[in-house]
């Protein structure tokens, strides 16, 4: 069977600690949106701050879920999905706020939707709930150090406004970049997707 699949009667868990930390994501990411959208380098400071810290609840989830012994299908399906909803807010807001061009961000809204509306919800009718893979954790970081860089471009923008004629491509670059790999990152769900059809074949 597929790693990133797993068949058995789907156990949910509402409030415990991991989920906690999980929801907080969803909280951030407006927040965080707005200060990116503030065009400030004061926001923008912020902004990356709760970022970091919201992706540090990524990290606390997982660890208090095993710790705890609470893995559940309810955490498997809504911690990814406050990442995408996490990443998708914040590359918005910061192609709205000049970051880079807004349609940047199109390659993640189609990649998250495909995601959360089509494959999770038909493997889950089929009795599979796909838990997080290497890949899309792999997303996940690479979209954090990526997060955190553009930060540190648009703050030292302020200070050395010299490095502005470059910071525009060097973003372009990086979120296309981060782009192709949460695209990419997709491939094994289909994967799994296809293992959990042939199994009820």
């Amino acid at each position: 069977m597929n790693d990133v699949a797993a068949k058995h009667p789907p156990s949910f868990h509402f409030w415990t600690l991991a989920n906690v930390f999980t929801f907080a994501r969803f909280a951030f990411a407006p927040v965080c949106a707005y200060f990116f959208l503030t065009e400030t380098y004061w926001g923008v400071w912020v902004g990356g701050w709760l970022g970091g810290l919201a992706m540090f609840t990524d990290f606390c989830d997982g660890y208090f879920a095993r710790r705890q012994k609470k893995v559940s299908d309810l955490g498997k399906i809504f911690d990814p999905l406050a990442d995408a909803v996490f990443f998708v807010i914040v590359w918005t807001a910061f192609g709205l706020a000049g970051a880079y061009p807004v349609w940047f961000a199109l390659p993640f809204i189609a990649r998250e939707f495909v995601q959360h509306v089509y494959i999770r919800p038909t493997a889950m009718s089929r009795g599979v709930v796909l838990a997080a893979n290497f890949w899309g954790k792999l997303k996940t970081l690479v979209q954090t150090l990526v997060l955190i860089t553009i930060c540190w471009l648009v703050f030292f923008t302020h200070y050395w406004p010299w490095i502005a004629s470059w910071t525009m491509p060097l973003n372009m670059v990086l979120i296309g970049i981060t782009g192709a790999v949460s695209v990419l990152s997709i491939i094994p769900y289909f994967g799994a997707l296809r293992d959990a059809r042939k199994a009820q074949d």
